[in-house]
């Protein structure tokens, strides 16, 4: 990567409003030009981890696999991350290495870089996941994960150091938030019953919409209408699953919802579409549990 050159053009330089960007550039250049061929495969399969195929499989596997309680949570704390990071990103404006200089990237998504929205995830759910399980195992595998998928976000060329570093702030802060928030906010929904949480469901992904112009921001809330609706349904109809009996239940119930999921994306079709996510939504929160339990009941 020869043409890759250490000593920029200022004109390259154009949004100085980054802290230390030059140096920035500069690291990541080099970092560009040390890439060895052989771990490229493995870092864009890690790409996949900071993508909407990872939430369909990760919601599958938390919702039928554990509790679909959790399920719950993580989908609609996941869908505030995205929102916080997509208005974050329009708010500040940063550009991508593979913005400035092109030659950077292995991706080129056309996103603002700041904050980091893999970084956000991984660290949001990294210290859900070290917390609540709490166990040795725990504490490795959450920290392989936020440190892998940080760290992928560099070898791509799609983000600087610092973006990085304001998704792990962000994405602590958001953790913290939900430790805290979660009895609370929970309790008061339960109050306040059914009816309410699905005003709340409807309300709230309208007025983010009415107010943001983000198609990938559109296509969240699309998914978050689709779930608000079928879990009431589920619900007032005690139609979700209980937890699994045993590893070999919850493995079997997660593989059928991924591929189900899966299955339901490929024939809908139109990626990316605001009713694609709300179909999606609507059949993993009201049809999955009973065609599994249907299921169950042939075989």
């Amino acid at each position: 990567m020869s043409y890759l050159q250490p000593n920029l053009n200022p004109d390259i330089l154009r949004n100085m409003n980054i802290p230390l960007h030059r140096e920035q550039l500069n690291f990541m250049i080099e970092l560009a030009q040390s890439r060895p061929e052989f771990l490229n495969p493995f870092f864009r399969f890690l790409a996949y981890f900071d993508s909407p195929y990872f939430f369909f499989v990760l919601i599958p596997i938390i919702w039928l696999g554990y509790s679909y309680k959790w399920g719950l949570r993580i989908f609609y704390w996941f869908t505030l991350s995205n929102f916080f990071n997509s208005y974050l990103k329009y708010l500040v404006g940063w550009p991508r290495p593979s913005t400035d200089l092109p030659a950077i990237g292995m991706q080129h998504p056309l996103s603002n870089g700041f904050p980091s929205g893999g970084a956000q995830t991984c660290m949001f759910l990294g210290v859900i996941f070290i917390y609540y399980w709490r166990t040795p195992a725990s504490w490795v595998v959450g920290s392989i994960y936020i440190l892998l998928i940080s760290f992928s976000r560099l070898y791509l060329g799609v983000h600087y150091p610092i973006d990085v570093l304001g998704g792990w702030v962000f994405g602590l802060a958001l953790a913290g938030l939900m430790i805290k928030a979660k009895p609370h906010i929970e309790k008061y929904l339960m109050e306040k019953g059914l009816n309410f949480s699905l005003f709340l469901g409807f309300a709230i992904p309208i007025l983010i919409m009415a107010i943001s112009q983000s198609t990938q921001l559109n296509y969240v809330m699309g998914a978050a209408i689709g779930v608000n609706i079928g879990a009431h349904f589920s619900l007032k109809h005690h139609l979700f699953l209980p937890k699994p009996k045993n590893l070999i239940e919850a493995t079997l119930r997660s593989l059928f919802g991924i591929a189900t999921i899966f299955a339901l994306v490929l024939f809908l079709g139109k990626e990316g579409t605001f009713a694609q996510s709300f179909y999606v939504g609507l059949f993993m929160s009201v049809a999955i549990s009973p065609i599994w339990r249907e299921l169950k009941r042939v075989m």
